[in-house]
């Protein structure tokens, strides 16, 4: 009995042994953790706060431009609903037409004078070669004339 009795008290005092063991293990482990994050953190910690600051700023650049766009945004549609200003679209959109269709029929007209100068100035010299041309048979019926009339023969 007393054999079972000592037994008994060895595996409590082992079961004792190895739970302190764990503990001190397990303390060990945790002192271990808590200095290597903190080495971790002391090392990067530095450059997290950097990135922080510049994510911070960015942060601060977005919110602006979002308000300026918005505060933009909030004028055009005051300009679109504006409805005398698109009275006064609509009213340069029609003139706009009304200019392109002046300027091509402007465009031909000038074209259509070119055309006539160009005809009249070819009548006036056909018309110029025919009055030349009418004076010169006259001339010619002229001398014929004379010639056939006789020249008083002086003696």
């Amino acid at each position: 009995m007393m054999t079972d009795i000592k037994e008994a008290e060895a595996k409590e005092l082992q079961s004792q042994i190895e739970k302190y063991d764990s503990e001190e293990d397990e303390v060990e482990l945790t002192e271990a953790a808590s200095k290597l994050s903190k080495g971790l953190l002391n090392l990067y910690q530095d450059k997290f706060e950097h990135v922080k600051k510049k994510l911070d700023e960015v942060r601060v650049k977005q919110e602006t431009l979002y308000d300026k766009i918005q505060i933009e945004n909030k004028k055009l549609q005051e300009t679109f609903d504006d409805v005398h200003i698109n009275e006064m679209f609509q009213t340069v959109k029609t003139s706009h037409g009304k200019l392109v269709t002046m300027k091509k029929e402007m465009i031909s007209i000038h074209e259509r004078t070119v055309k006539l100068r160009k005809r009249v100035l070819r009548l006036q010299q056909i018309e110029e070669k025919e009055i030349l041309h009418r004076e010169q048979q006259r001339e010619q019926e002229l001398r014929r004339e004379q010639e056939l009339i006789g020249k008083p023969v002086i003696s």
